[in-house]
């Protein structure tokens, strides 16, 4: 690795790893090295895996890499967190262990962030792609104009945006800016910790976005054979601390229209979110009715809706409804792919 200059800072890409598919980290380190700018190092944080990932890791040669271990087993923020404790770059990228990064993802976006110093993170086009082939592509994140953005606008329209939002590992962050808003990984969030990372770069700066897919996020599920667990009750928990978060941002004038429709439509999202799992037998009815009221409690009351949808969990009802539920979901999921597909 040649030696960083201010014009081409050190970047360091950060990948926490835990008992990952072989060919998913493979890819993604891979990715890592290919990338066309030559001033930086990977950093893998492996959580105690016990599957193959440390073999793999160890017979490794390219002398970017850096293979670090955490002292104990952490959850997966506190690994995030870790990893990114132990770059050395100026600027810092998290991918995560099953993602991948386009060669030019790197040296598309530095330059613009060293041209301007106020700027606390950049980011491009994400692409969400099946699990099992990179190259087949369900849709799009982003799709908006290229641009440097104030930090009130930018954080505004993210607000605006329905119904996902995906930033990792599209996105490059100073790593001083980091080292501001680590305290987000330790526990505090779940698994929305991408978002409430974004949301709280806002406060440190400006942002700049590129209209150019530069990252790929595979879409899989513990059916697909991802290691994972129920995480229906942390998620309603997350999104309730990111609705806090956002009303606390110092760049949004106090009492906004569109952070108290954000909390509302935090609140619908997760409502029917219970429905359509439910529905689909991936949580118990009981825990659909602990999430209504956690919905109800965390993030804002919507007193028909969970009505509407408490009474819909009974029997017959509950029978009658499944099949339209279950055509309902599809439809949504193949608008949400058939707008924001590529142009």
């Amino acid at each position: 690795m040649s030696t960083p200059t201010p014009s081409q800072p050190l970047v360091s890409i950060v990948i926490p790893v835990y008992n990952q598919k072989l060919q998913y980290l493979r890819e993604a380190l891979e990715s890592a090295f290919a990338q066309t700018y030559t001033h930086l190092e990977v950093v893998v944080s492996d959580n105690h895996s016990t599957n193959d990932v440390p073999a793999y890791l160890a017979s490794v040669t390219d002398t970017r890499l850096r293979v670090r271990k955490p002292d104990q087993f952490l959850p997966m923020a506190q690994n995030f967190q870790f990893a990114a404790d132990q770059a050395t770059g100026e600027f810092v990228v998290f991918l995560c262990s099953d993602d991948y990064l386009y060669p030019n993802f790197v040296r598309s976006l530095i330059p613009e962030l060293i041209e301007r110093p106020n700027t606390s993170f950049g980011y491009a086009e994400l692409e969400c792609v099946e699990h099992y082939d990179l190259e087949k592509i369900r849709f799009f994140y982003h799709r908006k104009d290229t641009a440097y953005r104030p930090a009130n606008e930018s954080l505004l329209e993210l607000l605006n945006v329905r119904p996902l939002l995906g930033f990792f590992p599209s996105l490059i962050m100073r790593r001083s800016a980091y080292q501001q808003i680590r305290h987000l990984l330790s526990g505090e969030f779940f698994f929305a910790f991408d978002v409430a990372i974004v949301f709280s770069l806002h406060e440190l700066g400006d942002v700049f976005y590129l209209n150019k897919p530069l990252g790929k996020v595979r879409y899989w599920t513990a059916i697909d054979g991802k290691t994972s667990d129920d995480r229906f009750l942390e998620f309603i928990s997350d999104a309730g601390k990111l609705c806090t978060l956002v009303e606390q941002s110092s760049v949004l004038a106090p009492g906004n229209p569109t952070v108290r429709e954000w909390r509302l439509f935090q609140a619908r999202r997760w409502l029917l979110v219970a429905l359509f799992w439910s529905v689909r037998g991936n949580i118990s009815v009981e825990k659909t009715r602990r999430g209504i009221d956690q919905v109800e409690q965390q993030i804002a009351r919507q007193p028909i809706w969970s009505s509407l949808l408490l009474w819909s969990l009974g029997n017959p009802q509950a029978k009658l409804l499944r099949p339209l539920f279950r055509g309902t979901f599809q439809t949504l999921w193949s608008l949400q792919s058939l707008i924001k597909k590529p142009m």
